[in-house]
């Protein structure tokens, strides 16, 4: 069984996107599914940072691109 994922990305501009995942995907996964790089943005749920590892659930989430610089 699948469940619905609503996305925003914040990265330099905002996009947002629904897909549908399976429901014992990864974070990690859900990242590899959009292209992105795992090392590269914050995941948050509810506003708050959610572990790689963790299960998706049916919700909104936010994928935050992180700059760094010197």
């Amino acid at each position: 069984m699948s469940i619905k994922v609503n996305i925003k990305i914040l990265a330099g501009g905002t996009s947002e996107q629904t897909i549908e995942v399976e429901e014992d995907t990864t974070y990690e996964c859900l990242l590899d599914m959009l292209d992105i790089n795992q090392e590269t943005v914050i995941v948050l749920k509810d506003g708050q940072a959610v572990p790689l590892d963790g299960t998706v659930t049916s919700c909104d989430l936010t994928i935050l691109k992180i700059v760094s610089g010197g």
